[in-house]
């Protein structure tokens, strides 16, 4: 036997052992990698759409709302512009009067409607939550020192939600 032509040939790799199985689930794979970003595409692409349609929707609904909202102030206003009319026309401030007052009776309702309702101050202790002080009254009456006596700017409130502040005066003393 010949040793030398036999360490001389090629020196033989081992064969995989099951080559077909593995290139099945190597293509098995990257055919699957394929459809999760195919599918993951679709996906994002789907959202991108649904997020602008809710945001088209909601500035629509936005739109809407706003309408909604100033409807009955529109009333309010023609009451102005037929006060003034009538002022043009009219010798008698009292008439003039009664009909601003019915207006501003009329849009506080309207306030009120849609849940806008004053914030009572006048004659109670001093609450910087819900008004803004912007001046004193001296009192001697130590019971009337730090309470509102006198409110500049009604304070308004949409349910728990301060809109506005009321201006008010409060009782100071000197002792």
């Amino acid at each position: 036997m010949n040793l030398d032509v036999i360490d001389k040939a090629a020196p033989v790799e081992p064969k995989p052992r099951y080559p077909s199985y593995v290139e099945e689930l190597r293509g098995r794979m990257e055919e699957m990698e394929k459809r999760f970003r195919e599918k993951t595409e679709q996906v994002d692409g789907e959202l991108a759409r649904t997020r602008a349609r809710l945001r088209e929707d909601f500035d629509r609904k936005l739109e809407l709302e706003k309408g909604k909202l100033v409807l009955p102030f529109l009333e309010v206003l023609d009451n102005l512009e037929r006060a003034m009319e009538a002022a043009a026309r009219a010798d008698s401030v009292e008439h003039l009067l009664e009909g601003v007052r019915l207006t501003a009776d009329l849009f506080r309702s309207k306030l009120q409607s849609i849940g806008v309702t004053p914030v009572p101050s006048l004659g109670l202790p001093f609450d910087p939550n819900s008004a803004q002080a912007v001046g004193t009254i001296p009192v001697t009456d130590a019971a009337r020192d730090g309470v509102v006596l006198e409110e500049l700017q009604t304070g308004y409130a949409m349910g728990d939600q301060l809109v506005r502040p009321a201006q008010v005066r409060v009782g100071r003393s000197d002792t």
